[in-house]
């Protein structure tokens, strides 16, 4: 690469070259003039000079100077770089110099690269020629002074054009009429630039309708009258509206341009249009046609025109801000007004959301009422009042006021400037302007603290327990009905607690009612840390006390609350000195299968509770003894299913499928088998719901999973049985996210193929976690896994989801196959479930066939697969595999 050397005393044109220079490759040297660049060059040699012409110190010419007259230098490739000379002056010196090259600013990055590559490219080249001196000396006086005198001729006259737009300025200050105004910058912008025509047209309404005003410079009387208003935005006049740019234009030979203009108007030649607009809005537009001296406008013609279209924006941005000051001045009155008709706390406030409504003004009463002056609240939010507490009823009523119009009250908790809360009923009305628009809104204050005191005391203590302070049997009884209803709308369950202290009555006579109150007090407090948010704890009176457990999933759930709440008064009491040990007999009744109303599961609650005291008391009972034995039972298989893996008590079963087209076995279904020690084989139907309400079907799922891919990569590896075997997933498996993870894994430490694996999952499962059973579903079927819908027809059963679901395989439930042979309605479903499983390019199997009819019936409408005791019964792997080479 080669070195070059960059002289020019502006640094942006020394970077410019420099970064081309240096996207070649080309190794860079730097100077800011002549005297300093010579310096470098002696140093370092350059292969190539690329030198600007007017320079301080010593400029461009007499730097190449220099370096001719000197040998052990002359012969370096040097390449001006100039915007101040004329093209032939340039080339005349720089041929008397010996330089072959010239760039002229402004130039594309191209023709630098170029000009770089062709110095630098070897050619035969001559020795440098030796300079006149007093030839060359005369010249570059002669070009220096010509352009110093056009330097100087273009600095005055573009002084004489900033005195002019000074004294525009100073014009348009002095006046107040907008009309005067914008015909004085038509007629200065037309003079100044030079141009025969000035047009300028603004639309007098920009919220509204078209109100269009034109102002003509350069027309005679006589002319102006039969000209039509241009169309304010359609033509080149509508382009520079809309891009909000400047255009100058030029017409190519004889041909005049069509930029819009009505007929009548003069030929346009060239043309220059700005549009007048300020920061946030444009208003309209000027344009100058043909110079006098009928050359093309210029960059500097633009730059006026857009400065005299710059004043007129003004213009409008001023006579936009008088109307406001007179729009304010009749609000003054209005405001007046409001302080003379009313007594209470007024405040306004300027409807602009993006400043969040703020406030224009207080009154006195507003003041006294708050704590805050006038002054300080001005440009506020109203909602400073609020402190930090928004989470209020009343304040929806007027965020909707606000942002509809209309009116609106509320009563809210305030704060005032020293942080003391009050409450204020706030009356709220919209103000429109004369468009139609909200322009303001007013608020009355009106302080009802006192009110709001007096109301609250007489409802707690018509609610609550004067020694606990614990919802009394009333607001119980309020809270329970309520609850009915939302778990009737939604198909939930609520638990009620009824809680009696044991032996409080030895209590009270031997420690005294003081000692008793007390005890109640700290039981209250106990009871309250043991139960959620969402429930109630409430004192019935005495020593009883009733909690509302709502959304309870089941019996499970009371049970821990009841143990958690017996656990709470095995640590003991101290009060006054006194040790006290309490204990509590709990009494349970479940909504809705021990009372739909509230009466009910009051004596039914009651009812256990006594039952839990007969038995012993400081224990609970629920309310119908076959709950308990139940509730007994769960838990014991609870117990005994959290050791069931380690014990090796799980197993898997194999029930095959037969292939109705060909009479083979291609696949299987893994059944889950339970074998407890001391109660024999358990249904999945009793452990399975248990696994899944305690989250032990997670790890279930996982053994299952591995037994499942282990069984398969046996059978494939030692009997080369390429059976697919089908595993069923569990709702609560696809919301713990890693069930693809697991799956994969055990397919790949196995190197099984994804296709002898086939999921099971039913509608339910689906729909319970869609989102992520979906997304999981449609990763492992993308890999080659085997999807198939369990139970179809007895969950959703919605068409759009069948549709949407990653689904290979539709099982229809024995609950259809069963009646299939002799009812004509199950056997239209099965009928329709096959062709519409089939239009879907799904495979279709039946389970629970157990008769020679039911076969028939499926064979004859076009089944695949069926499952069934007809066939075969769930096996132990060892006995499905004999099963399966018997039937080969």
């Amino acid at each position: 690469m080669a070195t070059i050397l960059i002289v020019d005393d502006h640094e942006p044109n020394r970077e410019l070259v420099a970064s081309l220079a240096g996207y070649l490759g080309h190794n860079i040297l730097e100077a800011p003039d002549g005297e300093q660049a010579l310096a470098v060059v002696r140093k370092h040699r350059p292969d190539l000079v690329i030198c600007d012409l007017l320079m301080p110190v010593m400029d461009g010419y007499d730097f190449v100077r220099q370096v001719r007259q000197t040998p052990d230098i002359a012969e370096t490739e040097i390449m001006f770089y100039t915007a101040n000379y004329r093209e032939d002056e340039a080339r005349t010196l720089a041929n008397q110099l010996g330089v072959k090259r010239i760039i002229f600013k402004p130039c594309v990055p191209e023709d630098v690269l170029e000009a770089i590559g062709s110095a630098l490219r070897p050619e035969e080249t001559a020795p440098a020629p030796l300079v006149d001196e007093n030839r060359f000396e005369a010249e570059h006086t002669r070009i220096l002074t010509d352009t110093l005198s056009r330097k100087s001729d273009e600095l005055e006259k573009a002084n004489r054009r900033l005195a002019a737009l000074t004294e525009i300025n100073l014009q348009l200050s002095g006046m107040r009429d907008a009309g005067r105004m914008l015909e004085t910058i038509c007629r200065d912008a037309r003079a100044l630039v030079g141009a025969c025509y000035g047009i300028l047209c603004v639309n007098e309404n920009h919220n509204g309708g078209q109100q269009i005003r034109l102002f003509l410079s350069g027309f005679s009387p006589d002319s102006k009258q039969g000209l039509a208003c241009p169309d304010f935005d359609g033509g080149l006049p509508g382009v520079v509206l809309r891009d909000k740019t400047t255009k100058r234009l030029h017409a190519a030979g004889q041909h005049n341009l069509r930029i819009g203009l009505p007929e009548g108007y003069p030929p346009v030649r060239a043309c220059v249009i700005s549009p007048i607009m300020s920061a946030t809005e444009v208003y309209g537009w000027v344009c100058l046609v043909n110079r006098l001296d009928d050359q093309p406008f210029t960059e500097e013609d633009e730059w006026l025109c857009s400065s005299h279209a710059a004043m007129a924006g003004r213009v409008y941005e001023n006579r936009s801000l008088y109307l406001q000051l007179e729009s304010r001045a009749r609000k003054l009155q209005l405001y007046d007004r409001a302080i003379e008709e009313s007594s209470n706390g007024i405040v306004i406030c300027l409807a602009d959301k993006t400043r969040d409504n703020p406030v224009i003004y207080a009154n006195r009463a507003f003041s006294l009422m708050t704590g805050y002056t006038h002054d300080e609240i001005l440009d506020m939010s109203p909602r400073f009042l609020l402190a930090n507490d928004h989470e209020q009823p009343g304040l929806d009523r007027l965020r909707n006021c606000m942002r509809h119009g209309g009116s609106a009250r509320a009563i809210l908790r305030n704060y005032r400037k020293d942080g003391s809360l009050f409450w204020n009923e706030v009356a709220l009305a919209a103000v429109h302007n004369d468009q139609g628009d909200v322009a303001h809104f007013i608020s009355v204050f009106n302080d009802v603290t006192d009110r709001k005191r007096y109301e609250a005391a007489l409802e707690y203590q018509a609610n609550h327990d004067d020694l606990t302070g614990l919802p009394n049997r009333n607001l119980l009884r309020d809270r329970l009905d309520h609850a009915i209803a939302q778990a009737s709308r939604e198909k939930n369950n609520l638990a009620v607690l009824l809680l009696d202290l044991d032996q409080f009555k030895r209590v009270n006579d031997g420690l005294g009612h003081a000692i008793g109150d007390r005890l109640i007090q700290r039981v209250a407090a106990r009871m309250i840390q043991c139960v959620r948010e969402s429930d109630t704890v409430a004192r019935l009176g005495g020593d009883e006390f009733m909690i509302l457990s709502t959304n309870v999933r089941n019996e499970h759930s009371a049970v821990a609350l009841a143990q958690k709440l017996l656990r709470q008064f095995e640590r003991k009491i101290v009060i006054k000195g006194h040790e006290i040990v309490a204990s509590a007999s709990i009494g349970i009744a479940i909504y809705p299968k021990d009372g739909e109303s509230g009466d009910e599961l009051f004596r039914n609650a009651d009812t256990a509770m006594y039952r839990a005291k007969d038995l012993g008391r400081n224990g609970f009972q629920f309310y119908s003894a076959d709950m308990n034995n139940r509730m007994r039972e769960r838990l014991y298989l609870e117990q005994s299913l959290r050791n069931a893996i380690s014990r090796h008590e799980l197993s898997l079963w194999y029930q095959p499928k037969l292939d109705l087209s060909s009479n083979t076995i291609r696949s299987t279904e893994a059944l889950i088998r339970w074998h407890h020690p001391q109660l024999g084989v358990i249904s999945p139907a009793d452990f399975i719901p248990i696994a899944e309400d305690t989250g032990l079907i997670l790890p279930i799922g996982a053994w299952i999973i591995e037994d499942a891919t282990r069984q398969i990569s046996e059978w494939r590896d030692k009997e080369d049985q390429n059976i697919r075997v089908a595993i069923n997933i569990s709702a609560h498996q696809f919301g713990h996210q890693r069930l693809s993870e697991q799956i994969i894994q055990a397919l790949e430490s196995l190197q099984l193929p994804p296709r002898l694996l086939t999921l099971e999952v039913t509608e339910t499962a689906l729909m319970t976690h869609m989102e992520a059973a979906v997304r999981q579903l449609q990763a492992l079927r993308d890999i080659g896994v085997c999807v198939a819908l369990d139970d179809f027809g007895t969950g959703y059963s919605s068409l759009t989801y069948l549709k949407h679901f990653p689904i290979d395989v539709l099982k229809i439930d024995r609950s259809f196959v069963a009646d299939i042979a002799h009812d004509t309605e199950s056997g239209a479903i099965v009928r329709t479930i096959i062709t519409l499983a089939h239009s879907l390019n799904m495979t279709v199997v039946a389970e629970g066939v157990e008769t020679q009819a039911q076969l028939a019936f499926l064979k004859e409408n076009g089944c695949d697969e069926i499952q069934g005791y007809l066939f075969c019964k769930p096996l132990p792997a060892g006995d499905f595999l004999e099963f399966l080479r018997h039937h080969r």
